[in-house]
């Protein structure tokens, strides 16, 4: 639906007071609209050609009624005489520069027919901003669908009764409540659709449901005897969505009525997703009973979580718009929130847009402000998409295109607009204020204030070693104590395995078995002739078997190491049962202790050898450590090597396992090495915490520049 355009509008040429008025275009309509909030009645004047609809108030129609090319005097003593208007010459010259702005008269004001056809073409926007304006949103037409919404309405004018609805409403709770009875089937339904088949169905269904959702909009428009030229599908963010045309909703007197219309697609959803909510209660596992699941998830997120909002130009723009009864909302709301930041921070004596009550200006300013903020993350999160969605480059280019355009440039005018006004500033102390904060926050971003570079470390023992569990199995001796020194070889953990033994037993039975086949061979020669097949069979067993003493050995854990015993598992104790997974101690050298961290690409190119640096270990009861760089690694940290900073260990770097379940980091990071300038204390285990490696000088702004310039330099493959 084109929203409504309110006049007065300017740059067009006034008329001479003594010439007669211009034509108007013999094919526009004027009807009667809806009462305005105050009650005063308006017009609608509608051009049939472009689809365009533009309110007026009264004054604006007793000049239109009276036009007929008469002067403006004429015109003006006819009203005064009529009625109890009393519009002005200002009224007359402020409409004519509305109608000739809007194209609405039947001549130019200058230049016969050729100069509308000049200016046409000069709005026409180069390609390049026609590309910026366009590739996010675009709609083709596809069908003109009103001969036949108007052939078929009488045969669902049954869905619009209220026992239908009733009907509806009760579905829709009673599958409610079957649903919650067995949620945890209902919601593990959705892990069957990450297939190509399952994303088939949703995109399937998705389009199934967009068209009785643009059937909702349409069928309504068509009974309250709108016409409904187009439909077809719009392109958003290069997604394809279905729409229909209603814009000859303005016609309509009533504004319960154009909200109807606003609301029947996501009545329709609803409508549909209480319907199959009902269905998969009853179906049994199988596709239909996946399609239904699919139309009550679709209907619902895409019904209520995006058309609902009013903040985007979707249906609940319009529905509310339609309800308050304030054509315009997003332009006149935006009005409202950019006057109060000008009186805000500036302290501009500027009047209201518009008069309006107490009330509603203070809705006006909210709402654009939340209006504002929410476009400001939706554009942020566009930008991240096309940036994913194309191919690197041109990704690039695109997040570049959606801050500059729908971020930056916005910002900049409102600046030019502050400049401009600078004369009708009159609280001096406000202004210094505001210019005082963004000073400080231009000093934030661009003087350089910090030196420290701050990442993520680790102090741990060269060698070190960790004790695992070969197997799973229970724990018969314990020597393992916190803080005791062993050397290499020394027994630390005896296990044992029913289960091994268990095995060890029916292989011993089975050589025996193999052995008595052997003796008996010699006396009996059916059994010699397998001599040789009974040989390999008793060469497997004792393989086997040898194997299991192998495994059985190895349930003993002694050190790998010579060191000191930390970091033991809790509740040890003899009887216990454990598996593989769990490390049971460490065993490091204190006298190799070596300082670790991670340094991300962002700030590799700030680190070189010799810098001096602070480790800021974890627990308030460890004093922090005087540092420097000694070694930073050339390559990235392709495989990660330092699992104690891992996020899957409760570490500050964000990783992912692999298929080999490897830790990949999901960023760049380069190992640094950092030698204590002090013998540190003996801590015997692994600390983490943060090292402040002390650098340049570099400002925010700064980093972002050159952190932009290395992505930009990585993803276009220069």
């Amino acid at each position: 639906r084109h929203p409504a355009l309110d006049w007065p509008m300017k740059q067009s040429p006034s008329p001479k007071p003594e010439t007669l008025l211009p034509l108007l275009r013999e094919d526009l309509q004027l009807i009667a609209g809806a009462s305005s909030a105050d009650g005063s009645p308006t017009w609608v004047v509608v051009d049939p050609v472009r689809g365009k609809y533009f309110h007026i108030g009264w004054a604006a129609y007793q000049i239109l009624s009276r036009w007929s090319g008469r002067s403006a005097e004429a015109v003006l003593s006819q009203i005064h005489a009529d009625t109890t208007c009393r519009a002005t010459k200002q009224d007359v010259e402020d409409l004519l520069r509305f109608l000739y702005a809007n194209h609405l008269m039947r001549d130019p004001p200058e230049g016969g027919y050729r100069a509308y056809v000049d200016q046409a073409e000069a709005a026409k926007p180069q390609w390049l901003m026609w590309l910026f304006h366009h590739y996010l949103f675009f709609q083709i037409p596809l069908v003109r669908p009103d001969r036949f919404l108007r052939a078929t309405l009488p045969f669902v004018e049954w869905l619009f009764s209220k026992t239908t609805a009733w009907i509806i409403v009760f579905i829709g709770l009673a599958g409610i409540y079957l649903v919650s009875r067995q949620w945890d089937t209902f919601t593990a339904t959705i892990l069957h659709f990450f297939t190509p088949q399952g994303l088939a169905l949703y995109v399937l269904c998705l389009v199934v449901v967009k068209v009785f959702h643009e059937l909702g909009h349409a069928y309504t428009a068509t009974r309250y005897g709108c016409r409904v030229p187009t439909m077809g599908v719009a392109m958003m963010v290069m997604v394809p969505m279905l729409y229909s045309d209603t814009s000859d909703a303005w016609k309509l007197t009533s504004r319960r009525q154009r909200a109807a219309i606003g609301a029947a697609g996501m009545v329709v959803e609803c409508a549909l997703a209480a319907l199959a909510i009902f269905a998969w209660n009853f179906l049994d596992d199988g596709v239909v009973r996946s399609l239904v699941f699919i139309v009550a998830t679709t209907s619902l997120m895409v019904g209520a979580a995006i058309n609902l909002s009013p903040f985007m130009r979707f249906d609940g723009y319009y529905v509310l718009s339609d309800l308050l009864d304030i054509p315009n909302l997003h332009e006149r709301a935006f009005a409202f929130g950019r006057w109060k930041l000008r009186r805000l921070l500036l302290g501009l004596d500027v009047p209201m847009p518009e008069p309006v009550a107490a009330a509603q200006r203070r809705f006006f300013i909210w709402f654009a402000w939340g209006v504002w903020a929410y476009r400001l993350m939706l554009f942020l999160g566009i930008a991240f998409v096309v940036y994913e969605f194309f191919f690197k480059l041109l990704g690039l280019i695109l997040f570049a295109v959606e801050i500059g355009w729908f971020i930056l440039l916005p910002v900049v005018g409102e600046l030019k607009a502050w400049w401009s006004l600078r004369g009708a500033m009159r609280e001096r102390g406000r202004v210094w204020i505001s210019v005082g904060g963004l000073a400080f926050l231009m000093a934030a971003l661009f003087i350089p204030w910090s030196d420290r570079i701050s990442l993520p470390a680790v102090l741990e023992s060269t060698p070190h070693a960790t004790i695992y569990a070969p197997a799973p199995g229970r724990i018969v001796e314990l020597a393992l104590k916190e803080g005791r020194r062993v050397g290499v070889g020394d027994r630390l953990v005896t296990l044992e395995s029913p289960v091994l033994e268990k095995d060890m037993a029916l292989i011993r039975k089975r050589i025996e078995v193999e052995r008595s086949r052997g003796r008996r061979q010699f006396i009996d020669r059916q059994e010699l002739a397998q001599h040789q097949v009974t040989l390999e069979t008793l060469k497997a067993r004792l393989s086997q078997l040898e194997g299991l003493l192998e495994q059985q050995q190895n349930l003993v854990l002694t050190a790998p190491i010579a060191g000191v015993v930390t970091d033991r598992a809790e509740a040890l104790h003899v009887g216990q049962w454990i598996n593989k997974e769990l490390p049971l101690a460490y065993v490091i050298d204190p006298a190799g202790e070596e300082l670790h961290a991670l340094a991300p690409e962002t700030e590799v190119g700030y680190l070189h050898k010799g810098q001096s640096a602070r480790f800021i270990p974890q627990g308030a009861d460890r004093p922090s450590l005087e540092a420097q760089v000694v070694e930073i690694r050339d390559s990235d940290e392709s495989s990660f090597t330092v699992p104690y900073l891992a996020s899957l260990y409760g570490g500050d770097v964000a990783v992912q396992e692999d298929a080999q379940n490897r830790l990949k980091p999901e960023t760049s990071v380069y190992r640094i090495t950092l030698h204590f300038v002090e013998s540190p204390p003996r801590w015997n285990q692994a600390v983490r915490g943060v090292v402040l490696v002390k650098g340049p000088r570099i400002s925010f702004a700064q980093r972002v520049w050159q952190q932009s310039a290395r992505i930009f330099i990585r993803e276009s493959g220069a």
